[in-house]
């Protein structure tokens, strides 16, 4: 249908950048309370051998009873941004290489270059979006409260100090103390921007995550479809064979790669949250009584800022070699039921974004 309209290959790679936005934004969106409770989940860290560990239901249900309705969305701004980017930035790169490898090779690509080609494509995005996905997961965690940046070494106090002593030795001079100014807002600037790509070592290994999700899908999607032409072949039907998937169909494939790359990956994917926690200070009790982040029970303190080895090692000193997939049920609910939905919107919306990209040319 794309050649038909007489798109370019550069405006198909923008189509089909344009439906994934679309697909991603509407998965991430549609189930963003369960992206909140399996965030919960896998921030809080269990202490002690009698601690029980905590189903979905359980922390709905206290998270509903302690800061209300409105703790299920809070983030959901960024967190919609950083899908819609990430999802437009992955499809455009990965489209682009792919096409490209294809015209060179003159052949349809395998497996191992899909993969490469998909990681290659994960990684670009996560240079970009990264600080999206941090805001958001920090916002999940802390809810309706304020978010403390003062991390474990106290370094947000040491640069309030530095700064009064520098103001108590600036000079009268009105360039120097400009300059002195400009000085402590930059240092801070950077050092609050760098803050927001912590846990990107755990991001960048888990562009595996996507490469594998995507790799299945294609791999089974382009099988169903020759299995759908060959039984018409066979058959000898006239009727144009469909080259998009149906909704049933989309969703099953989706739901299916997207369960194979999570359980493989999981362990990365609670390392990454552990290190991306904001300094909590407070938790709110069922009784209304504001307990320590260490009497809660909810200490992920200690991992923040750490290296991804480091925040490993301390969840299976901490917890045992399990808790590195504590919250694995959560996470395949949300993420299976959201990666099938943002996929079946994406193999649906692709007309749409197609003819979009008509109506804008003709423009």
């Amino acid at each position: 249908m794309a050649s038909k309209l007489g798109l370019s290959d550069a405006e198909k790679v923008f189509v089909e950048a344009l439906a994934g936005a679309i697909g991603g934004f509407a998965g991430a969106v549609s189930f963003y309370p369960l992206d909140t409770i399996k965030t919960r989940i896998q921030a809080e860290v269990d202490v002690g051998v009698n601690r029980k560990r905590k189903t979905w239901m359980r922390v709905f249900n206290d998270l509903v009873t302690n800061e209300g309705y409105g703790a299920l969305f809070a983030g959901v701004g960024a967190k919609g941004a950083h899908s819609m980017t990430s999802s437009f930035l992955y499809f455009l790169a990965f489209s682009s290489l792919k096409r490209k490898v294809e015209q060179r090779s003159g052949r349809k690509i395998g497996i191992a270059e899909n993969l490469t080609i998909a990681m290659l494509a994960g990684c670009v995005n996560v240079l970009v979006t990264e600080p999206l996905d941090t805001l958001s997961t920090r916002r999940q965690i802390c809810g309706t409260d304020d978010i403390d940046d003062t991390d474990d070494n106290g370094r947000k106090q040491k640069m309030s100090s530095v700064t009064k002593k520098r103001e108590d030795k600036k000079p009268e001079g009105t360039r120097d103390a400009f300059l002195s100014n400009t000085y402590d807002q930059v240092t801070r600037g950077l050092s609050q921007w760098a803050s927001l790509y912590s846990g990107i070592g755990a991001s960048m290994l888990l562009t595996i995550n996507p490469a594998i999700q995507y790799t299945c899908f294609e791999q089974a999607r382009t099988r169903v479809l020759l299995g759908l032409r060959r039984r018409a072949e066979k058959r000898g039907s006239t009727k144009k064979i469909k080259s998009e998937l149906t909704v049933s169909d989309a969703f099953v494939l989706g739901a299916a790669s997207k369960a194979i790359a999570t359980f493989l990956t999981y362990p990365l994917v609670r390392a990454k949250v552990l290190a991306k926690a904001p300094k909590v200070s407070k938790k709110i009790s069922k009784g209304g009584k504001e307990l320590s982040a260490d009497e809660s029970n909810y200490n992920a303190n200690s991992f923040r800022g750490k290296s991804l080895l480091a925040v490993m090692r301390l969840v299976v000193a901490t917890e045992g070699a399990s808790g590195l997939y504590k919250g694995l049920h959560a996470q395949l609910l949300k993420t299976v039921l959201a990666a099938a939905f943002s996929l079946t919107v994406k193999e649906k919306s692709w007309r749409t974004a197609m003819l979009l990209v008509v109506i804008v040319k003709g423009m």
